[in-house]
């Protein structure tokens, strides 16, 4: 199940980041290849932060944890490029909108329960 939700927020993470660069303006632009590293980077850190309770947060506090790990990658991710929005804000909102993304995906494959997690029936 682990690998499962590696992949699945890997896969959502590039559409997320490939949507919002065409439909946010303020979304910044970059190639494929840096898509896919971040991607990696958000689906990592967000199944190493959901899994750090040890499989006792409620499905909430998962999709909460999930959206704080998917908008701090993206925002330490932006710190590396130049800004060429007007907004000096731009980046952040944009990291906000993906880190929403990010956790509800996780509040839809995320375990429902510690036993779930725990892989008991």
């Amino acid at each position: 199940m682990s690998w499962f939700r590696i992949v699945i927020e890997f896969v959502v993470a590039f559409l997320a980041i490939w949507v919002l660069q065409r439909v946010m303006p303020i979304f910044p632009k970059f190639g494929i290849g840096n898509v896919a590293i971040v991607s990696v980077a958000v689906a990592l850190v967000s199944y190493a932060v959901t899994e750090m309770p040890g499989g006792y947060a409620s499905a909430y506090g998962r999709a909460v944890l999930a959206w704080i790990a998917g908008w701090a990658v993206l925002a330490i991710y932006f710190t590396t490029l130049p800004r060429t929005t007007g907004h000096p804000y731009g980046y952040l909102e944009a990291a906000l909108v993906f880190g929403v993304i990010i956790g509800l995906t996780e509040l839809a494959v995320a375990p429902k329960n510690a036993r779930q997690a725990h892989g008991s029936k």
